[in-house]
């Protein structure tokens, strides 16, 4: 029986601005599905009369899947090729997004949101494989402060939108917005992506997948930049998870204006991946990415100090967490090409699985902060702490793996 098979990659290499805008439309749906409904977080505790802590779980589940799920889609997008992947992708999240607003008690708007983390997760995998199939190790660390950089647009836009949106039409309207927003992606990819992997009909066989993985999990090199990648973005999701609670619940921050605090810590970010953009051809990627590290330490180490110490404010909780947010554009420049370095083949699994670790990580972080809620912002002080000081272990760590990669 003859194999249906996606067209073959084009031999004329698409320019990098060209990749990363289209990657970002897709990356942006994803994204916006946490963000923008945010500020919506502490007024469900009232409409589906519930807890914090559930609806705390419709971010955390959701992250845990998208996470999971990706290990999945690597292979998938190893055998039927990057693009098809990311139609079927986007064509389920406009779907289930409407799921979402129909959604008519907590825990069938916690199931809805799993499937979608579910669905969403396969912009993530397929564009960093895509990224990893097209261009050079140099071309990477471009690309992706690129991507970094006009990325950070989407979280910092969403959630002061999603607050406007809120405020005016009602929780579910943001649901409809990332439905729309997954169509007009969904119509860029069919248009203008151009394909960038052969299909590989032995992807889908069990034993090679097991396989595949087996010998990632084997790779310290690979496991160590993921598990840095992961507890990095556990720190966004610990603020993602409890910030609306402690700014609107605590500090008495308005829904529509709670967008406004998230969106600078999300420009740091920005700033720090045109930073890290501009630094890329002077620096070592491993110099790069420990001035990273650094910075990500000392602005956990503020957090900290400001809610213990007893200095919370909006302002200063929000100025920690921009330097935390600062030293993230670098670390996010490096370490997935660092990661990858060591991977010669099966490009689609070790996305899957950089990724899926990188999620779960963030998606564990935010189960247990949402279950710490216990009124105050002192559970986000704990694990931000906690996760900083794994990060440094890791960069010592990461230092020893050039000996063994070079």
């Amino acid at each position: 029986m003859a194999h249906s098979a996606a067209p073959a990659p084009s031999s004329v290499v698409p320019s990098i601005g060209l990749v990363v805008g289209i990657l970002v439309l897709s990356s942006s749906v994803s994204i916006s599905s946490t963000d923008m409904y945010s500020p919506s977080m502490p007024d469900l505790v009232r409409w589906f009369d519930t807890t914090a802590t559930k609806v705390g779980l419709t971010i955390s589940l959701n992250v845990l899947a998208f996470g999971l799920a990706q290990l999945l889609h690597g292979p998938l997008s190893d055998r039927y090729g990057r693009k098809p992947v990311l139609i079927v992708s986007l064509s389920a999240v406009a779907l289930l997004s409407l799921a979402c607003a129909a959604a008519q008690t907590i825990d069938q708007l916690i199931v809805a949101r799993i499937f979608l983390g579910i669905a969403a997760a396969a912009e993530a995998v397929v564009g960093l494989a895509i990224i990893k199939d097209l261009f050079t190790e140099k071309q990477q660390v471009k690309a992706l402060a690129l991507l970094g950089m006009v990325i950070a647009i989407t979280p910092a836009m969403a959630p002061i939108l999603g607050g406007y949106i809120h405020v005016t039409w009602g929780w579910q309207a943001n649901f409809w917005v990332i439905s729309a927003m997954a169509l007009v992606a969904l119509w860029t990819v069919v248009r203008m992506l151009p394909e960038s992997k052969q299909p590989d009909f032995t992807a889908l066989k069990m034993a090679n997948i097991v396989s595949r993985y087996q010998e990632l999990l084997k790779n310290s090199d690979f496991l160590v930049h993921s598990a840095m990648l992961g507890v990095c973005l556990g720190m966004l999701f610990v603020f993602v998870t409890a910030a609306p609670f402690v700014f609107i619940d605590i500090l008495g921050i308005p829904a529509n204006v709670f967008g406004f605090y998230q969106a600078s810590m999300v420009l740091a970010f920005f700033f720090g991946s045109v930073l890290a953009s501009q630094l890329a051809d002077r620096w070592e990627p491993f110099n790069l990415m420990a001035l990273g590290v650094l910075i990500i330490v000392l602005g956990s180490t503020a957090i900290t100090i400001i809610i213990l110490g007893g200095f919370m404010k909006a302002s200063t909780l929000t100025g920690g967490y921009v330097i935390l947010a600062f030293g993230l554009g670098p670390l996010f420049a490096v370490a997935p090409s660092r990661a990858l370095r060591s991977i010669d083949r099966n490009t689609g699994s070790a996305s899957a699985m950089l990724n899926g670790i990188e999620q779960t990580t963030a998606g564990l972080a935010a189960v247990v902060i949402s279950l710490l809620h216990d009124g105050t912002a002192r559970p986000m002080a704990y694990l931000t702490v906690l996760l900083g000081l794994i990060l440094a272990a890791l960069v010592y760590r990461s230092k020893k793996e050039d000996r063994y990669v070079r």
